[in-house]
């Protein structure tokens, strides 16, 4: 394994990748279509776009393995109303849960139904949230990327393993479904495996817990599962 995936030390202001305006179009897109469907559903799973609670609960148990979480940072990227706080308090105990979304409306019901937790309207690429993070985790946020969707996806993906001191994790809509959304944008796997390659040798991959889904872990130095 190479120097450089053994000493990396990242701080705060660690440099992002460059996405500019087509970005920025868009988040506000995301941004206001969240918004909409925050206020329109409340706590329905529609709101957050979900196909069902049992669902988000299969990709939530998943993330959680990526290692022990018990009492270390997370930051949870694009985190809707934090229900993987709720998972992962009810299942591995204290998480030092930090979460950040793009839609304020769903900040705003977030904060509502968890008034201790620190949840943030921020955008990753373009500000910074802090940190260092021992874990960054991200539940299926790529999907409305656009015609944009696999630069943007490369770039996120960078900067959450940017801010993460031991691993990152993250879920998305997969290639390999056996039924797709032509609106929606579906990741192919082993290109993804491939691309996560060159930021740590240290990958997993996971394809075996919805039939339409796929998970990446990747892991920094000796952190591995």
């Amino acid at each position: 394994m190479s120097e450089r995936h053994t000493s990396v030390v990242i701080v705060p202001g660690t440099p992002r990748p460059t996405v500019g305006t087509p970005w920025r179009h868009r988040r506000e897109k995301i941004a206001e279509r969240f918004d909409h469907l925050a206020a329109t559903h409340g706590d329905h799973p529609k709101a957050l776009d979900y196909g069902s609670w049992a669902s988000q609960q299969a990709r939530f148990r998943v993330l959680a393995e990526v290692l022990p979480l018990n009492r270390r940072r997370v930051l949870d990227v694009g985190c809707g109303y934090a229900g993987l706080a709720d998972y992962l308090t009810g299942n591995y105990g204290p998480v030092r849960y930090e979460g950040v979304d793009i839609s304020a409306r769903v900040i705003e019901r977030a904060r509502q139904r968890h008034p201790e937790l620190a949840l943030r309207v921020l955008d990753i690429l373009e500000e910074d949230p802090g940190g260092p993070y021992d874990f960054v985790v991200a539940n299926g946020i790529f999907y409305l990327l656009g015609d944009e969707a696999s630069e943007l996806m490369r770039a996120l993906i960078t900067r959450m393993f940017a801010l993460c001191r031991r691993a990152v994790a993250f879920t998305t809509l997969s290639a390999w479904a056996p039924r797709r959304d032509s609106a929606e944008f579906y990741a192919d796997p082993l290109e993804t495996l491939a691309f996560c390659r060159t930021l740590t040798p240290r990958v997993a991959l996971r394809h075996d817990y919805l039939p339409h889904d796929f998970a990446v872990f990747l892991y920094r130095g000796r952190y591995v599962r």
